[in-house]
């Protein structure tokens, strides 16, 4: 039941994410710490925009092997971002360097844009 909801929520941001683009484009979804301090999550969403042309963030938590057995809370950011081409190497650079995250959960993969 909760890979349906998470499934569904995924296709739900991925519905909402902003581009200033028409056509082909890259779809990044990315989570980052809900405790990431706000001049860093600025910082970001600054990149974002100036980068990609903008973003769809939303509280999200998730689960892996190392958290059985622990509470489950919200406690990550999920961004979906469309680009013009493939951010991910980007992206993932600037959260290492400006988030000083060791470990970055990244997923892309090539969309079509429909604008009416």
């Amino acid at each position: 039941m909760k890979l349906k909801h998470l499934a569904l929520s995924l296709a739900l941001v991925v519905l909402a994410a902003t581009s200033a683009l028409a056509g082909k484009v890259t779809v990044h979804f990315f989570v980052v710490p809900a405790s990431t301090p706000a001049p860093q999550l600025n910082a970001l969403n600054d990149y974002l925009i100036h980068t990609a042309g903008g973003f769809t963030a939303s509280r999200s938590f998730g689960a892996s092997q190392n958290s059985l057995g622990k509470d489950y809370a919200p406690d990550n950011l999920s961004y979906t971002v469309s680009a013009h081409k493939n951010l991910s190497k980007d992206i993932g650079g600037f959260l290492k360097k400006n988030l000083g995250l060791k470990d970055v959960f990244l997923l892309s993969w090539p969309a079509e844009r429909l604008d009416d």
